[in-house]
């Protein structure tokens, strides 16, 4: 428990004793004629009661996680793409620098291609050991996609990657995907 959510618990205590009519130092009980048993005086310590329960429990409850890709123009007028050739997962990274964490959820390279492969600009092709991989088409060109042979433990395979043609459709498109929900 956080050091702020002991004292707004501590003054919950206070001022509950206090609407309760007991002297919260010694547990006695407050005389009728004080003005702390004023009935203003008293709302105004259930309400503060209130408030405080409400705060301690938006204190002690875990962030809600968002649900959704959210990015604004701004934010997208203000992704800094690496130079040269990438891969979907370094413009994802790219975008979820830009992105609050608080309102979006992160993007990831699976998602985009998702999409991508909708539009019949990817496509997935099974390889020898039964796994699925996305891999370029007949239109992928056209849109700056290529595919370029990597090794990976000894392991080769194409990588589908977007050069500056490809970088900018991305970029361009990618506040219109938003809008179909992207997921």
């Amino acid at each position: 428990m956080t050091t702020d959510t002991q004292k707004l618990l501590e003054s919950k205590r206070l001022i509950e004793k206090l609407a309760n009519g007991e002297n919260p130092l010694s547990g006695i009980p407050i005389h009728d004629e004080s003005f702390l048993n004023n009935p203003k005086i008293l709302r105004s310590f259930y309400f503060l009661v209130d408030h405080l329960t409400t705060q301690i429990e938006q204190k002690t409850l875990p962030p809600v996680k968002p649900k959704k890709f959210v990015i604004t123009e701004e934010q997208l007028e203000s992704v800094k793409l690496p130079t040269g050739k990438i891969g979907i997962n370094e413009f994802a990274k790219a975008i979820n620098k830009v992105i609050d964490p608080q309102v979006s959820k992160k993007l990831t390279g699976q998602m985009i291609n998702k999409k991508l492969k909708e539009l019949g600009i990817l496509s997935e092709m099974v390889d020898e050991e039964g796994k699925t991989n996305t891999v370029t088409n007949e239109n992928s060109e056209g849109y700056g996609i290529e595919s370029i042979a990597r090794s990976f433990n000894g392991r080769e395979y194409q990588k589908v990657v977007y050069n500056e043609v490809g970088k900018e459709f991305l970029l361009k498109n990618f506040m219109g995907w938003m809008n179909d929900n992207l997921e």
